[in-house]
């Protein structure tokens, strides 16, 4: 079984069972959002990488008792009082306490890239045929009819890719829209 295709509360679900690859699929989902949001606060890749551990470590001990139902906001929030906590300790800047409710444009830039590269692997992790089909079509403008020419497939078959293509993307991207 894929865990890239099972939605966040699917995988809550089985992490609630102990299924640790379950906990991997919403690991690798979300540590790299996390740690950005964290490091735009701390600005110590150190302790942003802390803070996201610690995070990931409450919630598999937590599994059996949480009771989440909306896993991006959920980690959003635990990133956020993370970083808070961060700042209370004696020593800490304070000011960027300020900064958290907002999303300056260096941040935006930033992850913008991030997100970019992912969808790029994530679209080099398709199928062969898929992964030309949704090239042809989204990157180089081509039409399905051109398509199926192309790579001698019916247009049916052109439109079951992009299907599935789509339906991949969708699901595994879901999550990231959720910030």
């Amino acid at each position: 079984m894929s865990y890239s295709i099972l939605e966040d509360n699917e995988l809550l679900n089985k992490v609630r069972g102990s299924d640790g690859k379950a906990f991997d699929e919403i690991y690798l989902r979300y540590w790299r959002k996390l740690y950005a949001l964290a490091f735009y606060h701390v600005r110590d890749s150190n302790a942003a990488e802390d803070i996201v551990q610690e995070i990931f470590v409450s919630l598999w001990a937590s599994r059996e008792r949480s009771d989440i139902k909306h896993l991006a906001g959920y980690l959003a929030t635990a990133t956020k009082y993370s970083v808070f906590h961060y700042f209370a300790q004696p020593g800490r800047n304070v000011a960027s306490l300020e900064e958290l409710g907002t999303a300056p444009e260096e941040q935006q830039v930033a992850e913008s890239r991030l997100l970019e590269k992912e969808i790029r692997q994530e679209i080099d992790r398709l199928p062969e045929k898929c992964r030309l089909v949704f090239r042809y079509s989204r990157e180089e403008g081509l039409a399905n009819k051109t398509i199926s020419e192309k790579l001698n497939i019916s247009t049916k078959a052109v439109e079951k890719h992009m299907t599935r293509a789509l339906r991949q993307l969708r699901v595994q991207f879901k999550h990231m829209l959720l910030f």
